[in-house]
């Protein structure tokens, strides 16, 4: 665990994920669980331990990974969510078909955390919102805020004496975004673009990779989310322009994440499969696809 402003601490030894735990006087807010439920088991007493005590988990999306990894704590610890996170979490409690779905998911992923007997469900969050709060303590102030990102439930946390975002992954460092999910991808763009120039933030834990000690840095996956919409849109004309979603994908692998091999390339590959998806759909309504200044298309 390293410390990367004070009371401040990043965990990325659960590989692909960053975790990250900041000190306050009544005990740690912890951002975020591994997807594996005995591992965030385990990262919540290593959390305990420095933190002098776990105050609350936050989760910065509502996606499966993060549901997954709440199975293990249970209701141990408050849960802070989107309320958007909490409402799908909310389906598992009054549909038993969509139960049965989360625990089969689970258990592809991790048979060892599904037992015979009552499902194990995500616990509901505790304290949901739909915009913004804020914590005072001791000095310190920790921001909440729900934004459009890397999936629905999507959600931010700034340490504003020390000037740190928690990005989630939303922000992604060194790695290929993932863009299979999001709701909306202009509004995804339009996040970084805000982020870029919030000078209040003077450093970011991405989702996935190293330290960020720059708003500069964001301009990598800025423009590599700007290709994509623009490559997605090419693919999703009805005569295209020869240039098929495998080969796209090849090429875009090439030109940002080389060193990723055929894993970067497959994600990338379904991450143009949903953009097209987007484009289809919002060309049946012409007005809602009008490329944005910031594209400079």
């Amino acid at each position: 665990m390293k410390e990367v402003a004070e009371g401040v601490f990043v965990e990325s030894s659960y590989a692909p994920y960053n975790l990250t735990l900041i000190r306050t006087s009544l005990g740690a807010i912890v951002v975020d669980v591994p997807p594996d439920p005995f591992q965030a088991e385990r990262w919540l007493r290593e959390a305990e331990e420095v933190g002098g005590g776990v105050r609350y988990v936050v989760l910065t999306d509502g996606g499966l990974a993060r549901q997954f990894g709440t199975t293990g704590i249970g209701y141990s610890v408050p849960i802070i969510a989107a309320e958007e996170t909490l409402r799908i979490i909310q389906t598992y409690y009054g549909d038993e078909r969509i139960a049965r779905e989360f625990v089969e998911a689970c258990s592809a992923h991790y048979p060892y955390a599904q037992t015979e007997g009552e499902p194990v469900l995500p616990p509901r969050p505790a304290l949901a919102f739909n915009r913004s709060f804020a914590f005072h303590d001791d000095g310190r102030e920790i921001s909440f805020e729900v934004i459009n990102g890397v999936r629905r439930g999507s959600l931010w946390v700034l340490v504003r004496d020390v000037g740190v975002l928690i990005a989630g992954e939303t922000v992604v460092a060194d790695g290929v975004p993932d863009m299979s999910e999001t709701p909306d991808s202009a509004a995804w763009l339009s996040t970084m673009t805000a982020l870029a120039h919030r000078a209040a933030v003077r450093g970011i834990v991405p989702g996935r990779g190293p330290f960020l000690r720059s708003r500069a840095a964001l301009e990598p996956q800025r423009e590599f989310m700007r290709v994509m919409r623009r490559t997605a849109r090419a693919l999703a004309r009805p005569r295209g322009d020869g240039l098929g979603l495998a080969q796209a994908a090849r090429e875009l692998g090439q030109a940002f994440f080389n060193a990723g091999g055929a894993g970067a390339v497959d994600q990338i590959k379904a991450g143009l499969a949903h953009l097209v998806e987007e484009v289809q759909r919002r060309r049946a309504q012409p007005q809602e696809d009008t490329p944005s200044v910031e594209e400079g298309a």
